[in-house]
């Protein structure tokens, strides 16, 4: 237990350390460094291997964004960019409508939810009920059956009694397929054709 606290205090007392040398550090490149923070920085940068690569990287960096050339925006630069920005009430009229859009097709929902199964377990769980649903949907079910049944019958009895009407639907059919082929090589492959060439 005691190498445990013990490395945690090693480890707060670490990250105050580099914690107070590095503020030294931008400091110092800021050049607000008093004459002996500058030498108490410069001795433990000799002896801190680990600061002293910290510093050369900043001190790195620190020179390149000197020696970087300033660029400045064009004169009406601020100007163009206030007068493209929305108008604040506007802009904040249209996050409340599309915030409350959001909040209220989420949060209604789940109110009607928790609504309806809270209203309405009672009724559903009922062995009775579920019965019944049962039988109305086998009897549906039947129906249909009995519908299409019908359908089919019918079809086949004026098919069996006027083979003429199945004849004339599988003439029109063939017309539509064959005139269908007509327009295809009339219309699409003259047009993939050329483009091959």
């Amino acid at each position: 237990m005691w190498a445990w606290i013990r490395s945690l205090y090693t480890m707060e007392s670490d990250m105050a350390h580099n914690e107070t040398y590095y503020v030294m550090m931008m400091d110092a490149l800021d050049g607000e460094l008093t004459a002996v923070q500058r030498t108490e920085l410069e001795s433990h940068l000799r002896a801190c291997p680990e600061c002293a690569r910290e510093w050369e990287a900043l001190a790195a960096l620190d020179t390149l964004f000197r020696q970087a050339p300033l660029l400045s925006p064009a004169a009406d630069f601020a100007e163009r960019t206030i007068g493209l920005l929305p108008n604040r009430r506007t802009r904040v009229w249209a996050l409340t409508a599309v915030y409350t859009a959001l909040l209220i097709s989420g949060v209604i929902p789940v109110i009607l939810g928790v609504w309806l199964i809270s209203r309405y377990t009672p009724v559903l769980t009922n062995p009775d009920l579920l019965q019944h649903v049962w039988s109305s949907m086998q009897g549906t079910a039947q129906v249909f059956a009995t519908v299409i049944d019908a359908l089919l019958a019918g079809a086949g009895r004026v098919v069996a009694e006027q083979p003429m009407i199945l004849g004339l639907a599988m003439l029109m059919a063939g017309m539509v397929f064959l005139w269908g082929g007509v327009i295809q090589r009339l219309v699409v492959q003259p047009r993939s054709a050329g483009s091959r060439n």
